[in-house]
């Protein structure tokens, strides 16, 4: 249980389905999982689904002060710490600051990787792929 003594930090609990953060909005809270499972949404598809302690959700719109990229719902009850303010929090906080910008280069890298192997992919199947005496030709004004 969270010190009642920080006025920007309360546990908060919701029931499966409830949505915690909306696409689009702005809440300016961070959202630390502490049990249960989420799922992330994004224009109406599945990106993602976390039931890890510590998870964080809201990271993203407090850091560019933009709407939410994404809606996040329980997919079961869950528990939660819910930091109001969080711009100002984490403003007095630089550890933990850090430790978002940590997670955020592990999704960065990720979704880097996973973006290379589906170019790959893409650019294998539509790749044209010429005869090897073409190329020999090309190189040898003789024939």
């Amino acid at each position: 249980m969270p010190d009642n003594s920080q006025p920007w930090l309360r546990y908060d609990w919701f029931p499966a389905g409830h949505e915690l953060i909306r696409q689009g909005g702005r809440s300016g809270s961070l959202f630390v999982l502490k049990t249960g499972e989420m799922e992330v949404i994004r224009d109406g598809r599945f990106v993602s689904s976390v039931n890890r302690p510590g998870a964080i959700f809201g990271e993203m719109s407090v850091l560019l002060d933009q709407p939410h990229s994404a809606a996040v719902r329980a997919v079961t009850d869950v528990e939660v710490y819910v930091i109001a303010d969080a711009l100002k929090v984490l403003e007095s906080h630089p550890a933990w600051t850090l430790q978002i910008a940590r997670l955020l280069a592990q999704r960065v890298n990720a979704t880097t990787a996973l973006l290379m192997d589906s170019q790959r992919e893409t650019s294998d199947k539509d790749r044209l792929v010429l005869p090897q005496n073409v190329f020999a030709q090309w190189a040898d004004p003789q024939v």
